[in-house]
């Protein structure tokens, strides 16, 4: 298993990501921000997203969903609760 831990976004909440070492594949368990930092530690150990999972909806945990979404096709999973959150935060961008 590869585990990387990430301190992202403007109140530098903690990212995981977490990856495959035999399939490569990886998710990412709250991307608060700093997508791009995000993508090259995926690059860099040689993963492939496949889900984006969020424990819930605050900015600070979801801020780069759109663009890792957007470049990767991975799809979002959040608790069903706090997925009106995320359609809000879509609507003020």
């Amino acid at each position: 298993m590869i585990i990387e831990s990430l301190t992202v976004g403007p109140i530098q909440a903690n990212c995981y990501i977490l990856g495959c070492e035999e399939t490569r594949e990886a998710v990412v368990i709250d991307p608060g921000g700093e997508a791009d930092r995000i993508l090259m530690t995926l690059a860099r150990s040689r993963l492939k997203l496949r889900y984006i999972i969020n424990t819930h909806g605050h900015f600070d945990h979801v801020g780069a969903n759109k663009r890792l979404k957007d470049v990767t096709g991975a799809p979002i999973l959040i608790h069903r609760l706090d997925a009106p959150m995320l359609d809000q935060l879509s609507a003020s961008a």
